[in-house]
């Protein structure tokens, strides 16, 4: 139950952290005009004016959903793309936490917990990083890669198989999570920070 709850919740942070980006742009913004005698608490609260801000044409109405049910969808995932670098990341994170039971390491060996918890870490940060905003977290798949990699051969009795299965997965999840993969939407002054 515990793994169905965070398969359900772990694609909301993506989706949501745009908005997050977006407040933070307009709470700036707003004390540098002046919005509320310049305050962030009182803007943050209560808002600030909507000086530049356009009507959203893009996005169908959610009442058009029987007419243009993939267009609603593709509209409720803007911001969000899937690079394939990241997808495969996801994969092999996944792989990794099932590979103990392939290969029979003891569930309460140290050998398993870096593969359980090295895979689904890196399947956190690449779901994670699948929202455009958050892409340049992707980078901390290098370390946990690299400690997949490297952690099994640090401990006794386990199996070569195992040890360079994880390796190989751990240097693969490594170097995708050096290219930063194609942006589909602009995030205004956060594009900067994008990586």
């Amino acid at each position: 139950m515990c793994l169905l709850a965070a398969l359900i919740m772990l694609p909301m942070i993506p989706l949501e952290a745009d908005e997050v980006v977006a407040m933070f742009q307009h709470l700036k913004q707003a004390k540098a005009r002046g919005d509320r005698g310049g305050s962030l608490w009182k803007i943050f609260w209560l808002g600030g004016q909507a000086d530049g801000c356009t009507a959203d044409e893009r996005s169908p109405a959610l009442v058009e959903l029987p007419e243009k049910p993939r267009q609603i969808f593709m509209a409720s995932i803007w911001g969000m793309s899937f690079p394939w670098m990241l997808t495969v990341s996801t994969v092999v994170g996944v792989l990794l936490m099932l590979a103990p039971t392939w290969f029979g390491v003891d569930i309460r060996t140290t050998a398993a917990d870096i593969s359980h918890l090295g895979g689904a870490l890196i399947v956190t940060v690449s779901v994670v990083c699948m929202g455009e905003v958050l892409r340049t977290g992707r980078l901390l798949n290098v370390l946990l890669g690299l400690i997949v990699a490297i952690g099994p051969w640090l401990l006794e009795d386990v199996s070569t198989a195992f040890a360079v299965t994880n390796t190989v997965s751990g240097l693969v999840v490594a170097a995708l999570a050096v290219p930063r993969g194609k942006l589909t939407e602009s995030y205004g002054a956060w594009d900067k920070y994008i990586r």
